[in-house]
């Protein structure tokens, strides 16, 4: 579980809650909130996509916040991920002492009236497919709930023993209703501060421990559970269970990045398989998230009758179409070299110095001055993240030195055996 999530399988609940009528107002809730969304959604870090981030800001209904976490919870799939955050005020019901996330009319002598009782979203979670699980708690309490959660264990104890859910990493921070908890002047509450400091600017431990790649939720509470005790804090808590706390939220900032984009790989003379035996490919985007790529070595016939005739001159002999791989074949790739020293028009996407990919709602004069050669292809291949780094560590794909040339070779189907013949 020490893999990041593919981003397009995990799904989020940012909640937070920051215009409060009856309570003292947390504005840095929804800082906390929208912050976060952006560290998620950072293609270095996570890269979630937008439509899988669902962000609840001032939530006036129960049913509201909980309809949005069960929607969540049945689109997630079962390799990936399901994530609910809460920020803040946390209220325990005096009469059955469960926790309540408060919403903006939530009166403390009845949180239940206009509060979130955390057994729904328990609930929730607990019928998810997804095998990871966290939920994140960054919670106040009212004088009230701290003396019903008085006795020989911290509040955060408490709250973190009766929200358990079996499969479910649980991070809870400590009371927040203090000024220390939401430190005036600052725009993040204490626990969140850290938490968005951490995944912000990663990792980096002294030596001899190495530079983890990934921040799993164990990692994230040890390291904020230190910084909160060195400012004088309550600590936070963690529930796991399964190996929960091993699930890693996002990539580590902090460690060492090798950006393979622009490069050409190919396949070892024992590699069998079927999209990547005997081929060449150029790698078009490289990240913590993963990988895409094309096969150069595979012309699949005449270039389609839309291409633009503006565009056919530039066209690299073979002019053909070429196989990029089995994804996305509905639609066009179109690998281009810019002339040195030229400009970068319009709709051109750099991959590495002169070569990129232009979009065919480029129009095709603009272009004509800036582009020395292209090349077409139909489909892509896909990695996910650390993928295509195990099969150049187990020697299965080869890094190439040279790499314009043999994109746009005019001997495409003899670049394999040529490659091999050069080591």
């Amino acid at each position: 579980m020490t893999d990041v999530t593919d981003p397009a399988a995990a799904q989020l609940v940012l909640i937070g809650v920051s215009a409060y009528r009856r309570l003292f107002e947390l504005p840095a809730a929804r800082r906390n909130v929208t912050d976060l969304r952006d560290l998620f959604q950072h293609e270095d870090l996570w890269g979630v996509p937008p439509e899988n981030c669902h962000v609840l800001l001032d939530p006036e209904s129960p049913a509201e916040v909980s309809r949005a976490i069960r929607r969540a919870a049945a689109a997630a799939g079962s390799d990936g991920m399901l994530l609910v955050y809460f920020a803040g005020h946390g209220l325990v019901d005096v009469d059955d002492d469960n926790l309540i996330l408060g919403l903006p009319g939530c009166d403390p002598e009845a949180p239940y009236e206009r509060g979130v009782p955390y057994d729904w979203i328990r609930r929730a979670v607990a019928d998810t497919r997804a095998r990871r699980r966290v939920v994140i708690l960054d919670c106040c309490y009212s004088g009230r709930a701290g003396s019903e959660l008085g006795g020989d264990g911290s509040g955060t104890d408490a709250v973190a023993d009766k929200a358990e859910t079996e499969g479910t990493c649980l991070l809870v921070s400590a009371p927040a209703n203090r000024p220390a908890m939401a430190p005036r002047g600052e725009v993040h509450t204490a626990f969140t501060g850290e938490l968005i400091r951490l995944l912000r600017d990663g990792l980096r431990p002294p030596p001899p421990e190495s530079v983890p790649a990934t921040l799993t939720v164990h990692t994230v509470w040890r390291t904020i559970r230190r910084a909160m005790l060195r400012r004088g804090f309550e600590r936070p808590e963690l529930r796991a269970r399964d190996a929960g706390g091993e699930i890693a939220l996002v990539h580590n900032p902090a460690a060492p990045r090798h950006n393979l984009a622009g490069s050409v790989l190919y396949a070892a003379p024992w590699f069998v398989d079927e999209d990547l035996g005997q081929r060449a490919i150029l790698v078009l985007r490289h990240n913590q998230t993963g990988a895409l790529g094309v096969c150069i070595t595979q012309p699949a016939g005449d270039i389609p009758d839309e291409f633009p005739d503006a565009w056919r001159a530039l066209l690299r002999n073979p002019a053909m179409l070429f196989h990029g791989g089995p994804v996305a074949r509905d639609g066009y790739i179109v690998v281009t070299l810019l002339r040195a020293g030229a400009p970068k028009p319009l709709r051109f996407t750099p991959i590495r110095e002169r070569l990129g990919t232009l979009a065919l709602s480029a129009v095709p004069e603009d272009v004509a001055a800036t582009v020395d050669t292209m090349r077409v292809f139909v489909g892509y291949l896909g990695w996910r993240a650390g993928e295509l780094e195990e099969f150049l560590d187990r020697g299965a794909l080869i890094a190439s030195r040279h790499t314009a040339r043999q994109v746009f070779t005019e001997r495409p189907g003899e670049l394999w055996q040529s490659l091999q013949a050069a080591r």
